[in-house]
């Protein structure tokens, strides 16, 4: 996949950009969040170089941050190239070459705190930011939002349960792995589909 040559802000600390993989056949999104540790990038696509130095501006990137086994991407370019660790999620060990495990619950950069959703993907965890909620596979943007479907699940039935404690968390804003936010009631969108 092409470097993405630009950037969209959605709030004065949360930037996005996506772009069309003809591997996946379909669109990768990513999520920056800045938190007092510097930049978090979330499920990187690679980003041209410009556009990151714009974005990130004066500040600098802390790390890369996976939501699952399947989104690599490009975190291992940005690692060498932005010199940060890849955080991935415990249940993706066997998969990722990640610098630091996250498990359910941990607090990551002093304002990120993670939240599994076992049944989508090995190792499937959300971050739970300031009024946004980060999310990979289990719940996609593409054509209106969905679950993920189940011929990509690893348990369909337990990843619904496990959606379920997303109504217990506070958020307006929703981005996903797949597909555009969701920068307004984001909350009530889910549980409409929950």
């Amino acid at each position: 996949m092409k470097p993405v040559p630009r950037y969209h802000q959605v709030t004065e600390d949360l930037f996005i950009w996506h772009g069309y993989d003809p591997e996946c056949k379909t669109d990768c999104s990513s999520t920056a969040i800045r938190t007092p540790d510097g930049f978090v990038l979330i499920d990187p696509v690679r980003l041209e170089e410009q556009a990151i130095e714009s974005m990130v501006g004066d500040d600098r990137v802390g790390a890369v941050l996976l939501t699952n086994a399947n989104h690599l991407r490009g975190s291992l370019y940005e690692k060498e190239r932005l010199d940060v660790p890849i955080y991935a999620p415990e249940g993706a060990r066997e998969e990722v070459p990640a610098d630091f495990l996250v498990k359910h619950g941990e607090s990551l950069f002093q304002t990120l705190k993670a939240v599994g959703l076992p049944g989508a993907g090995c190792g499937e965890t959300a971050y739970l930011g300031p009024n946004v909620l980060v999310v990979g596979d289990a719940l996609v943007n593409l054509d209106g939002l969905q679950i993920l479907p189940e011929k990509y699940c690893e348990n369909l039935a337990f990843l619904r349960e496990s959606l379920r404690v997303l109504l217990s968390l506070s958020f307006d804003i929703l981005c996903f792995a797949h597909g555009l936010p969701i920068v307004g009631k984001a909350r009530e969108r889910v549980a409409a589909i929950l």
